[in-house]
């Protein structure tokens, strides 16, 4: 589940499809909603996590994270933020990032909300999103 997306080809499925080569994205048109902007995710079982990974789309780096807050819920209604931090020097260096939380909390879904795009764009966008187990 989205805040939006482009089309059925940049659906949110496409941020965990295992494929970084496929792309979550929001509208990106002149009239996009202003940030924030969500992907809400069923990891299908409730887990302890030890953090999270972004990894950025691979041609056009446009919609990038730069601020986020990342949540954890065990029902997908009540949510629980973990971290609200920056991916730092990402518009340089747009590979995968690993993030890791300072304790580990179990979630069942999780949900990444973009504040601000690396060029201030009013849309966002992923290659991947994964959890960390171990």
């Amino acid at each position: 589940v989205s805040s939006e997306q482009a089309d059925n080809n940049e659906s949110a499925e496409k941020a965990i499809d295992g494929d970084e080569q496929t792309n979550w994205i929001t509208q990106w048109r002149p009239n996009a909603l202003e940030h924030p902007h969500f992907i809400s995710i069923n990891l299908g079982e409730e887990l302890l996590l030890k953090g999270f990974t972004y990894t950025p789309r691979k041609v056009i780096i446009n919609g990038t994270i730069k601020e986020y807050i990342f949540y954890v819920s065990l029902d997908g209604e009540n949510w629980k933020e973990v971290i609200h931090s920056k991916f730092e020097n990402i518009k340089n260096n747009p590979v995968k990032q690993h993030v890791r939380f300072d304790k580990e909390v179990r979630a069942r879904y999780i949900k990444l909300k973009s504040l601000r795009e690396i060029n201030n764009n009013p849309w966002t966008s992923a290659g991947e999103i994964g959890v960390i187990t171990k």
